[in-house]
């Protein structure tokens, strides 16, 4: 049984002058008053404000403890979120809020540029000690996968895929839009019993246990995260697998051999930046010259790539320590740059992701009750509670994305296989 232990509160001490959170909460009504795109209702002891002119998406927000306000205009995004943890502030509409926040570019700015200097630089200075060296990669995958079974269990699919799922239809469930994906990404890849498949990053087993019963292919798959082998090692063994699935606990760089195809699904976002170039060094290397891999990868505007580098957003600090997100223009400049493999397609399902995320977000309040027991409080369920509406926002923005990404060694001569 995993116990979480009691998590702390952000919120700064009683004694913060009134005078400050008067100022604060002045400095925050004019940031929001050049809301130009949906609308926003604040309300606090002082009254009920409303911001913007376009109902079509709005939200009310409940100040219920003014050291909000600092805790917004000194911390930016990450402090409202911490502050949300706190319990300092509640919304009727979570996800909206940061739908409106994504489309009205200039507030999200002027709101970042109110947040302490001081503040951000700490925050800087905290994720570069989160490098994805040997080490620091395995302590960051621990940070976060490692929070035990029993919470990825309580909102995932059967096959416990924690990575967008592709929905067929309107009216299909998350358990069909996870296997979806697992059969699109296999018959992208064209998997056959003759194929050896390299998959880098685990996760619980879900996508090696369904490559190898339905298509008959063996598969390699490696995680660094011991919560997971262990857990994958369990469901490996109960599909009467392990004679197709070699299950490894290797980071990736550390892999050897040759193989058919490879497989990568969301765990680029644990490579960064700086180690793309010998990540994708590294795939090449492990295909044969007629291999092919398919990369799914969540990913970032082009435009705002150097601002995201140069920045820690509330997902790296509280939720995935040393994770970056990439752009397609640098996957396909390192692709050129550092290997020889060519891109045959790049898929974008960024509105997938949305759903899947809501569809997590329900089964994970729905389940929440049955985790307290775990020692997951009341501040971790508001934790993840942001952390997903975050998300949601963000795809359904489009300040986000997710792609599947499908290249080649120059010796294959295979027909590509067509996105549906």
């Amino acid at each position: 049984m995993t116990t979480i232990a009691p998590s702390r509160s952000f919120t700064a001490p009683l004694t913060v002058p009134t005078f400050l959170q008067n100022r604060a909460r002045a400095l925050l009504h004019r940031v929001l008053k050049t809301l130009r795109h949906g609308q926003i209702t604040l309300v606090d002891d002082t009254g009920r404000h409303s911001f913007g002119n376009d109902p079509s998406l709005h939200c009310t927000i409940t100040i219920k403890d003014p050291r909000a306000y600092v805790s917004i205009l000194t911390g930016g995004t990450v402090g409202a979120g911490e502050s949300y943890i706190d319990s300092s502030w509640e919304t009727d509409r979570l996800t909206d809020l940061v739908r409106i926040i994504a489309r009205n570019q200039a507030v999200l700015q002027n709101m970042e540029r109110q947040s302490s200097t001081l503040v951000r630089l700490l925050r800087r200075v905290g994720h570069l000690w989160r490098r994805n060296n040997r080490s620091g990669a395995k302590n960051n995958i621990i940070a976060h996968y490692d929070l035990g079974n029993e919470l990825y269990s309580s909102f995932l699919d059967q096959t416990m895929m924690y990575s967008s799922a592709i929905y067929p239809a309107p009216d299909s469930t998350l358990e069909e839009a996870a296997r979806y994906k697992l059969d699109h990404i296999c018959r992208r890849l064209q998997l056959g019993p003759q194929d050896h498949v390299l998959e880098i990053g685990s996760g619980w087993g879900g996508f090696a246990i369904h490559a190898a019963t339905h298509y008959g292919c063996r598969v390699t798959t490696t995680t660094i995260s011991e919560a997971q082998y262990r857990e994958a090692s369990k469901r490996i063994e109960e599909a009467g697998l392990g004679e197709r699935i070699t299950l490894l606990r290797q980071d990736y760089r550390d892999l050897e051999g040759t193989y058919d195809k490879l497989v990568s699904i969301e765990m680029i976002e644990a490579v960064g930046d700086r180690y793309l170039p010998e990540f994708f060094k590294k795939c090449m290397s492990l295909l044969r010259p007629d291999g092919v891999m398919i990369i799914q990868a969540i990913t970032i505007r082009d435009e705002k790539y150097e601002e995201y580098l140069g920045d820690v957003d509330f997902i790296q600090k509280h939720i995935f320590p040393g994770g970056c997100l990439a752009a397609n223009s640098r996957l396909l400049d390192v692709l050129s740059r550092s290997t020889d493999l060519v891109v045959r397609g790049i898929e974008d399902f960024g509105f997938d992701y949305a759903r899947t995320l809501q569809d997590w977000r329900a089964r994970f309040l729905a389940a929440f009750s049955g985790l307290r027991e775990y020692g997951y409080d009341e501040r971790f369920r508001r934790l993840w509670e942001f952390y997903l509406c975050y998300c949601e926002g963000g795809f359904l923005e489009r300040t986000i994305s997710v792609v599947q990404l499908v290249a080649d060694r120059p010796g294959n001569r295979l027909p590509a296989r067509r996105a549906p």
